[in-house]
């Protein structure tokens, strides 16, 4: 497929705006929550949904976004260098990362953008990780996330950064496109003694029941001088990573942390409205009271 550009001259931004997750997999009901709940607290009057569709079926689904008058979507794995087709033109920080996770809608035509590494580099500046003292770090995956990862880190100046993925050929064109990283097969990533700072779940898999194989192989890591672990996921149910970040022990953040804090950054592209980081903070609190 070949990408056509068009010149986008302004953004329709709505009072109201209608919001969305455009997803493979049945999306949480955890991420229409925080973005709600952000939205609550910025003043920000509007909703989001979560929409299932298929690859086959990428193009319908924009294309039914605009008659539903969306103002803007995010993407979820898996789609998040595969959208880019798709849209009229993405920009120069998606361009770099090679993925796309939020989208703005221009009349008929879509924009794309990736606040994945704005929020991460937002959520490990809360969790109080100083990244000028990490000299390594080691990223799970190799997909959209796994690339934003790899941008940030590598612009923050990390000077050593393992991607890990179970297609090695695909994660040398992570590293390739990026300029940085060593690329390795994640099952031997797993097995080496890693002294990474800061260890980044970039896969879909976060729990023991999605894969026992890789559960098992995490307990055996020989990791050392860990200050981090972070996981792009949403399950919070038997969480492996955390369970790695306890047993170094480390701090962790969840996949709920990560998307409140690029939330702050996509909910500016779609408003125009600056949400203070105080915001994300208070809406993350509100979250976790029972």
């Amino acid at each position: 497929m070949e990408v056509t550009l068009y010149k986008v001259d302004s953004i329709n931004r709505g009072q109201n705006p209608t919001l969305g997750l455009l997803s493979l997999q049945q999306a949480s009901t955890k991420i229409s929550k925080v973005y709600h709940e952000v939205m609550k607290i910025a003043g920000i009057s509007g909703d989001y949904s979560c929409f299932r569709t298929p690859p086959e079926k990428i193009d319908e689904s924009l294309q039914k976004f605009i008659e539903l008058g969306l103002t803007g979507i995010n993407i979820g794995p898996p789609y998040q260098a595969e959208i880019i087709p798709w849209l009229a033109t993405i920009s120069e920080g998606a361009n770099v990362i090679g993925a796309v996770n939020t989208i703005v809608r221009h009349g008929q035509f879509f924009k794309g953008y990736n606040t994945n590494a704005l929020g991460l580099m937002d959520a490990l500046t809360a969790a109080g990780l100083k990244t000028a003292r990490c000299t390594s770090a080691l990223i799970l995956g190799s997909g959209g996330n796994a690339r934003s990862a790899l941008f940030l880190l590598h612009w923050l100046g990390v000077p050593e950064i393992t991607v890990a993925g179970r297609n090695l050929n695909k994660t040398e064109n992570v590293t390739s496109h990026l300029g940085g990283g060593q690329p390795m097969l994640l099952e031997d990533a797993l097995k080496k003694t890693e002294t990474a700072n800061i260890v980044i779940n970039a896969t879909n898999i976060s729990s023991a029941k999605e894969d026992l194989e890789l559960a098992h192989r995490l307990k055996q890591m020989p990791l050392t001088e860990c200050r981090m672990v972070a996981d792009f996921n949403y399950n919070n149910e038997d969480n492996i990573w955390h369970k790695l970040a306890r047993s170094q022990p480390c701090s962790f953040l969840d996949g709920i942390t990560l998307l409140a804090y690029q939330s702050r950054h996509a909910l500016t592209l779609w408003t125009g409205k600056q949400i203070p980081l105080e915001t994300v903070s208070e809406a993350l609190q509100n979250i976790s009271v029972p």
